[in-house]
């Protein structure tokens, strides 16, 4: 592998089709969420969308499986980048010791509630370098970033369920019947992910899932034949 080829990490191939329908759900949801906040936020709100709402709805709709991508990670990240960011900005004049404080703010609370969404690290930092619009609004600007995360859910659940083969929440999703030989047990792939000492974007389930596949595909390869232990 040459060096220029280091730079591009490795990934599964995604159809044009799947491009194509990401993309537009992606441009949908995110013009009826401006849509929406700005008919139901009062007039004098002249910032109706965070900027960082563009970034979580990428999230949702192309990545929509992620743990980062859920529902209570959408619109608790992005409350705790916005009190995270006004406490910053009240705390501090200077805004690069504020941007430094708000995306500290951030992390220490999105971590312990179980709600890490790195968008509400942009969200942190509207309140800090967003000038006068933004600022003007104080306390408001948290009742906008809540109004735009309930809105984007909300989309994000209409349209990944709409879809074939989506499902979202992930945490509703339909139970997958379990292999003849368990892999692994839930508690057993929980523990590896702790023993890493750092956040692993990807579920236990879903590790169970690509292990079994991967399994079945190094089947497939060697014996010639379909593999019998999918649990799709």
């Amino acid at each position: 592998m040459t060096w220029l080829q280091k730079l591009f990490p490795r990934q599964a191939s995604i159809s044009w089709r799947e491009m194509l329908i990401s993309a537009l759900a992606a441009g949908l949801a995110i013009s009826f969420n401006a849509w929406v906040s700005s008919a139901l936020l009062p007039g004098n709100y002249q910032v109706f969308l965070a900027a960082s709402m563009g970034a979580s709805t990428i999230l949702v709709i192309a990545v929509h499986h992620s743990p980062l991508s859920q529902p209570w990670a959408v619109i608790g990240g992005h409350l705790a980048g916005a009190l995270a960011g006004l406490l910053a900005a009240a705390l501090v004049a200077n805004p690069v010791l504020a941007c430094m404080l708000g995306i500290m703010f951030t992390v220490l609370i999105q971590m312990p509630l179980r709600c890490l969404h790195a968008p509400g690290g942009g969200t942190a930092l509207l309140p800090i370098i967003g000038g006068v619009a933004v600022q003007a609004e104080g306390l408001g600007f948290i009742g906008v970033v809540a109004l735009n995360a309930l809105i984007l859910v909300a989309v994000a659940v209409l349209f990944n369920n709409a879809l074939p083969g989506r499902r979202y929440p992930m945490a509703f999703a339909a139970s997958l019947p379990a292999p003849l030989q368990p892999v692994f047990r839930e508690e057993d792939l929980l523990a590896a992910l702790r023993s890493m000492e750092g956040y692993i974007d990807v579920s236990p389930n879903d590790l169970e899932q690509i292990y079994v596949h991967a399994r079945n595909h190094l089947r497939q390869q060697t014996q010639g034949g379909p593999g019998v232990e999918s649990k799709r």
